[in-house]
């Protein structure tokens, strides 16, 4: 269900169950995590696009695992907070509508296109289960408590523009320009100096000590071949280094 693409210096990660509208399963889960990990440890990559096949970008948990008396919510938790501690950006490409814990794996995106006429909604509350706690907190953060309050308490079903101006898109385009966007926006990344990214994705995730990140681009060759470029009035040529 999980294939992955690479063209240094994108990655394509792409969830291809759209007869079920996506829903993950743990299998799928756990292999998903797997795919990530491989983009983390290849250094030729600078960012990746998250994004599924059909008119559904992820329909969350698959219900009959649910019905089985599993917990997937326990494994998307820890795949949301494994794209969001990426070693590279990642956007959703957001291909249709997103629901439940679909949400988080959006939501932990760095950045987020979706299509017009999309619709978001988490169903937590109207099937009597509670939303991961560390999920609540993401979505929270990410589009403020009150919008938070209408997804989880009310079950409340955003659709097109409101999806936008929720915060969880950046913007909607039709769904034959979505690739093109997202490829776009992977674009200007990659050309960017991939050390200075990295630590600062770190740093916007995490309110820790960021000197010993600002110290390492200021020594760079990355931050060197900067000057050099602009200098020479050249694009850089930034080789993470």
């Amino acid at each position: 269900m999980i294939e992955l693409d690479r063209d240094d210096p994108v990655a394509r990660l792409t969830l291809a169950a759209p007869e079920r509208r996506n829903a993950l399963r743990i299998a799928d889960m756990e292999e998903m995590a797997a795919r990530l990990q491989e983009v983390e440890e290849d250094t030729t990559l600078r960012v990746l696009i998250l994004t599924g096949q059909g008119s559904t970008f992820c329909a969350g948990a698959d219900f009959a695992e649910l019905e089985a008396g599993l917990r997937p919510d326990l494994t998307l938790t820890r795949l949301s907070t494994r794209i969001a501690t990426l070693r590279v950006p990642v956007i959703g490409a957001l291909n249709g509508g997103t629901f439940g814990a679909g949400l988080d794996l959006a939501l932990a995106c760095d950045f987020r296109i979706g299509v017009e006429g999309m619709k978001v909604a988490v169903p937590a509350a109207a099937i009597g289960v509670h939303y991961p706690g560390e999920a609540i907190a993401r979505a929270s953060a990410r589009l403020g408590p009150d919008t938070a309050r209408r997804l989880f308490l009310a079950a409340e079903t955003l659709e097109g523009e409101a999806v936008a101006t929720a915060g969880i898109v950046e913007h909607l385009v039709s769904v034959d320009e979505l690739a093109a966007a997202a490829e776009a926006r992977a674009a200007t990344i990659a050309r960017l100096a991939p050390l200075a990214i990295e630590g600062m994705k770190r740093s916007l995730n995490a309110a820790d000590d960021a000197e010993p990140r600002v110290a390492a681009c200021f020594a760079s060759g990355d931050h060197a071949e900067a000057l050099a470029a602009r200098r020479e009035k050249r694009r850089p040529a930034f080789k993470r280094a």
